[in-house]
Protein backbone atom coordinates (compact mmCIF):
# COMPACT_ATOMS: atom_id res chain seq x y z
CA UNK A 1 0.00 0.00 0.00
CA UNK A 2 0.83 3.27 -0.75
CA UNK A 3 1.52 5.80 2.61
CA UNK A 4 1.13 8.83 0.59
CA UNK A 5 -0.84 8.11 -3.15
CA UNK A 6 2.10 7.31 -5.71
CA UNK A 7 4.78 6.49 -2.88
CA UNK A 8 4.75 2.89 -3.71
CA UNK A 9 6.84 2.15 -0.53
CA UNK A 10 7.49 -1.16 0.58
CA UNK A 11 7.36 -2.79 3.98
CA UNK A 12 10.57 -1.58 4.96
CA UNK A 13 9.47 1.72 4.50
CA UNK A 14 12.12 2.09 1.66
CA UNK A 15 10.97 4.07 -1.53
CA UNK A 16 10.23 2.07 -4.48
CA UNK A 17 11.82 2.60 -8.24
CA UNK A 18 9.87 1.78 -11.56
CA UNK A 19 12.64 -0.22 -13.02
CA UNK A 20 10.31 -2.01 -15.94
CA UNK A 21 6.86 -2.96 -17.42
CA UNK A 22 5.93 -6.32 -17.96
CA UNK A 23 2.49 -7.69 -19.72
CA UNK A 24 0.14 -9.64 -17.38
CA UNK A 25 -1.52 -12.84 -18.75
CA UNK A 26 -4.63 -10.97 -19.31
CA UNK A 27 -2.38 -8.15 -21.66
CA UNK A 28 -2.88 -5.88 -19.15
CA UNK A 29 0.47 -3.51 -18.71
CA UNK A 30 1.83 -3.54 -15.18
CA UNK A 31 4.65 -1.70 -13.47
CA UNK A 32 7.86 -3.43 -11.53
CA UNK A 33 8.71 -1.69 -9.22
CA UNK A 34 12.47 -2.78 -6.44
CA UNK A 35 13.16 -1.08 -3.08
CA UNK A 36 15.89 1.16 -3.14
CA UNK A 37 16.41 -0.24 0.83
CA UNK A 38 16.03 -3.77 0.57
CA UNK A 39 15.43 -4.41 -2.86
CA UNK A 40 11.90 -5.87 -2.67
CA UNK A 41 10.01 -5.79 -6.08
CA UNK A 42 6.50 -5.21 -6.56
CA UNK A 43 3.87 -5.62 -9.53
CA UNK A 44 1.69 -2.69 -9.31
CA UNK A 45 -0.96 -2.16 -12.24
CA UNK A 46 -0.27 0.77 -14.63
CA UNK A 47 -2.83 3.62 -14.17
CA UNK A 48 -4.67 5.94 -16.63
CA UNK A 49 -2.62 9.19 -15.21
CA UNK A 50 1.05 6.84 -15.79
CA UNK A 51 3.32 9.12 -18.02
CA UNK A 52 2.59 7.16 -21.78
CA UNK A 53 6.36 8.14 -22.54
CA UNK A 54 7.85 7.75 -19.40
CA UNK A 55 6.13 3.75 -19.45
CA UNK A 56 7.27 3.16 -23.17
CA UNK A 57 10.80 4.63 -22.42
CA UNK A 58 10.82 1.83 -19.86
CA UNK A 59 9.85 -0.68 -22.21
CA UNK A 60 12.67 -0.05 -24.64
CA UNK A 61 15.38 0.21 -21.32
CA UNK A 62 16.63 -3.23 -22.78
CA UNK A 63 16.88 -2.29 -26.25
CA UNK A 64 18.31 0.59 -25.94
CA UNK A 65 20.84 -0.36 -22.94
CA UNK A 66 21.46 -4.03 -23.82
CA UNK A 67 23.01 -6.01 -20.59
CA UNK A 68 25.69 -7.23 -23.33
CA UNK A 69 28.30 -5.89 -26.87
CA UNK A 70 26.19 -5.51 -29.45
CA UNK A 71 29.16 -6.96 -31.45
CA UNK A 72 28.18 -10.89 -29.82
CA UNK A 73 25.03 -10.83 -32.43
CA UNK A 74 27.51 -10.72 -35.28
CA UNK A 75 26.28 -13.04 -38.41
CA UNK A 76 28.80 -15.32 -38.66
CA UNK A 77 28.07 -16.28 -42.44
CA UNK A 78 30.83 -18.69 -42.41
CA UNK A 79 27.98 -21.07 -40.26
CA UNK A 80 24.66 -19.70 -41.45
CA UNK A 81 24.17 -18.57 -38.35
Amino acid sequence: MDVAAGDRRCGCKGPMEPIAVCVRYDGEWALVHRCKACGAMRLNRIAGDDNPLALMSLATRPLARPPFPLDRLAVDTRRGH
